[in-house]
């Protein structure tokens, strides 16, 4: 793909064929998952050098701060040694998980095959879009995309709402319409029901489909996502090949200003199971499949709601590989509400617990590795964290109501103590974790996985049924803040509670009289736990994450255009329309007008409004008309597949979505 670097916001970055550094990519005007549209490469020595220090700083503080509390400051004897026993054994608990943390992630390293132009063996490829009830200004771009990728292959739209419209829009963009009569099974049904269309067709004489590449309705596939992967099953032991999900809506509600909070996982976990016996997990979108596995395998899973977790075991039982392709291939959406992110985050944790039973992933395998043992039982039991949350906060509460004496350190050399600790911990994960974490946004989402535990929890011990929700995208019918679940509500009032309970005891104003070290000891926890607890409540009712009456995302982005022959300035533009500004006041208050964006065919607009500013220039607001299919295609290439050179400061291959400034 050759060496491309761009000067943009006075940073000079790679784009392409360079080592890979995984980092917070805080270039202005540009979201962090462009720094990866480049094809994968090794990771840069400094990053692995210094990732390694940062997981060795956090194990020795935790031992030496542990070390300190076990031979300096335990009580002797009686009910106060146990009560302390039982706190510094809740500060052990994170040990484990940093030595294990530690080891999987002390290298990343990525390598791909070259890019092809022809799928290899002369492989035959259909793109699969499975759709429920998605608005069109969320399909329409991923279906035009689909169409629009080489090298030649098929696009299916597998609509499980069996809309008229979708299959008029497939019409014009050149996709395939594929519904069913009967809707079991979710979106796993749904490609099952393809799969079978594809071995009745094949049965019939019609040539074989060899891979299918599967997208969400919301993923809009980039213009390498077929070339740049399809190499991969030149070898005939792989059967899935997994890219990464990168979202180009900006400010969704786990949205840090780096990558997101997938953007650990994608950027970070992921390229650490790339290795021989690790067997990295299909995602459900940005993904390809060999139809011989998966029908080896008989479909897709569908005794789960996480069908693609629970598909990829199978294909591991029967000894298939799974690689890892770490290179923006499609961009979609992220939840925007907290309430949108707590229903994706309760279907993925209660889809675990299924796969944790149904498969007895605690039992010995003999098909499966340590690695795949310790990734597969860690991706699931990891849903049950908020447990362990809210284990969290019980134990210091209750060491504080008890009264008894946990520390014999003093309040100052306790709080330098735990302090040292507590910061070089932050400061060496971070590291670890290749600066893919901002720590406020990751503690204020933190709070989420106790409702999500709980419902495991829950799950686990009733086993009810459970039916896949779609997780809701497009336009809310009123702007709406998020309500908080009630439970952060009185974790809320208990933790502020016995605070005031201990500081009133320290002054012997409650029955039990406790030590000001003791108090400090348990309080410093519980300080971090109300913090959290706010952060994350501040962030629900943030007006940021209120619903929207958008049913598109708007991308804020200036560049010269032209609209009804009149030189203008795009301000922002959507699936839905644009915003222009002009000098003039030429342009009609109504009707169809051309817009021309950089390097693009001429887009047929309606204007909707047209108003003039202070400074005496004019603003339109202009909208796609229902059903121009055309223009919507127009819209779509020039937004996900925009054309060379089109954005100043840019550089070649880099989308419009990509910009910051979009909202």
């Amino acid at each position: 793909m050759g060496d491309v670097a761009a000067e943009v916001g006075g940073e000079r970055t790679q784009f392409r064929d360079t080592p890979m550094e995984v980092k917070a990519y805080s270039t202005a005007g540009m979201a962090g998952w462009a720094a990866q549209l480049g094809s994968p490469a090794p990771e840069a020595p400094r990053s692995r050098r210094m990732a390694r220090t940062g997981g060795i700083a956090s194990i020795s503080a935790l031992l030496l701060y542990l070390t300190w509390r076990i031979a300096f400051t335990m009580p002797l004897g009686g009910w106060d040694h146990a009560i302390a026993w039982t706190l510094v054994t809740f500060e052990a608990l994170p040990l484990v998980g940093l030595v294990l943390k530690s080891i999987t992630l002390w290298n990343i390293d990525c390598h791909a095959p070259e890019p092809v132009a022809e799928p290899p063996n002369g492989m035959r490829v259909a793109v699969l879009i499975p759709t429920y009830n998605e608005p069109v200004e969320v399909l329409a771009p991923t279906i035009a995309a689909a169409c629009a990728l080489e090298p030649s292959h098929e696009t299916w739209v597998l609509d499980d709402g069996s809309r008229p419209w979708v299959e008029e829009m497939c019409a014009s963009f050149g996709a395939r319409f594929v519904t069913r009569a009967e809707h079991d099974h979710a979106k796993a049904g749904n490609m099952n029901h393809a799969l079978e269309l594809m071995a009745a067709e094949e049965a019939a004489g019609n040539d074989p489909i060899d891979i299918i590449a599967v997208l969400d309705c919301d993923h809009v596939p980039l213009p390498t996502f077929l070339t740049a992967t399809l190499g991969w099953f030149a070898d005939e032991e792989i059967a899935l090949v997994q890219g990464p999900q990168a979202f180009y809506n900006s400010g969704a509600f786990d949205d840090d200003g780096i990558s997101g909070e997938q953007g650990l996982f994608f950027n970070v976990l992921m390229p650490s199971r790339n290795v021989p016996g690790a067997g990295p997990f299909w995602c459900g979108s940005t993904s390809l499949l060999r139809l011989k596995a998966l029908r080896e395998v008989g479909g897709v899973a569908t005794e789960t709601i996480t069908e693609d977790m629970h598909t990829t075991l199978k294909l591991i039982r029967r000894g298939w590989k799974t690689v890892y392709h770490h290179q923006t291939l499609a961009v979609g959406l992220a939840p925007a509400t907290a309430d949108q992110y707590l229903l994706q985050r309760r279907r993925w944790g209660m889809g675990a617990m299924q796969i944790l039973t149904y498969e007895r992933l605690w039992a010995a395998k003999s098909w499966m590795t340590w690695r795949n043992f310790h990734e597969y039982i860690n991706g699931t039991l990891w849903w049950l964290e908020g447990i362990a949350t809210l284990i969290a906060f019980i134990i210091p509460m209750a060491v504080m109501v008890s009264g008894a004496q946990t520390s014999t350190a003093g309040p100052v050399e306790f709080t330098l103590a735990f302090g040292a600790m507590f910061w070089i911990r932050l400061w060496g994960a971070k590291r670890l974790m290749r600066h893919q974490i901002h720590w406020p946004t990751a503690f204020a989402l933190r709070i989420f996985r106790v409702p999500v535990g709980m419902a495991c929890l829950w799950w686990l011990v009733s086993r009810q049924s459970l039916e896949f929700q779609v997780t809701p995208k497009g336009a809310a019918e009123l702007r709406l803040r998020g309500r908080a679940p009630r439970i952060l509500i009185v974790m809320i009032a208990v933790v502020a509670g016995i605070i005031l309970y201990a500081t009133a005891g320290v002054f012997g104003l409650v029955p039990w009289r406790t030590s000001p070290g003791s108090t400090i000891a348990a309080g410093v926890w519980l300080v971090l736990a109300g913090v959290v607890l706010v952060l994350g409540t501040l962030r629900i009712r943030a007006a940021e994450f209120a619903t929207s009456r958008r049913s598109a995302h708007r991308v804020t982005i200036n560049v010269p255009v032209t609209v009804a022959g009149i030189p203008g300035q795009l301000l922002d533009i959507s699936m839905g329309g644009a915003a222009v500004r002009v000098a003039a006041d030429a342009l009609p208050e109504s009707g169809r007008v051309l817009l021309e964006l950089p390097g693009a065919a001429q887009i047929p607009l309606d204007v909707v409004r047209l108003w003039s500013s202070s400074s005496g220039e004019y603003t339109a607001s202009l909208r796609v008309r229902d059903r121009d299919w055309e223009g919507y295609r127009r819209l779509s290439l020039w937004l996900f597949h925009t054309p060379d050179n089109a954005l100043p400061g840019f550089p070649p291959g880099v989308p419009a979505v990509a910009t910051r400034e979009s909202a």
